[in-house]
């Protein structure tokens, strides 16, 4: 009977040594987290409008850029004129080029789980007798079902993002 009880007490030593020294490594690994941790993304949205009319504009190439000009995304806008997308926290330079209208530039700050909404009204450009008459460019452009599921898609991630963001992860 000794002999049972030194075993088992010699069991609940190792066991209570693995658990120590898993909950000391648990508490380094949260500490190292926290100071560690990510930033939660923002989300950046682009309002594009025809300055003339207020009318959304289709087909417009909203390039995201950081104030050194190197792309980090490009979106289109929807047929509602938005385009939005989750990004990191930062300064952000927000181009819009659309053929029909001239290209316009603005600055932006977006800040950890906030949103930051630009409404840029873009103007026409002014046809030229030559370009009046000439046909318009052919666009291989992709179906207006799929742009609605990519959109779906991204606003799906940044919202997932954001929920594993606030939750610590």
């Amino acid at each position: 009977m000794v002999e049972r009880s030194s075993t088992f007490s010699t069991l609940q030593s190792i066991v209570a040594l693995v658990a120590g020294v898993s909950s000391i490594a648990g508490g380094a690994y949260s500490a190292v987290l926290t100071f560690r941790a990510d930033p939660s993304p923002g989300e950046l949205v682009a309002v594009v409008r025809d300055a003339a009319t207020a009318r959304p504009v289709r087909a417009a190439v909203v390039e995201v850029m950081t104030p050194a000009n190197v792309l980090v995304t490009t979106m289109t806008p929807g047929d509602d004129g938005l385009a939005r997308r989750a990004v990191v926290p930062g300064p952000y330079r927000v181009r819009v080029v659309h053929p029909d209208f001239d290209e316009t530039v603005r600055d932006v700050q977006v800040v950890s789980d906030g949103t930051a909404e630009l409404h840029l009204l873009l103007a026409r450009r002014p046809r030229s007798s030559q370009t009046a008459n000439a046909e318009p460019p052919t666009r291989n452009r992709r179906g207006s079902a799929v742009d609605e599921a990519a959109q779906a898609v991204d606003r799906g991630i940044g919202a997932g993002r954001r929920l594993l963001g606030r939750i610590g992860f």
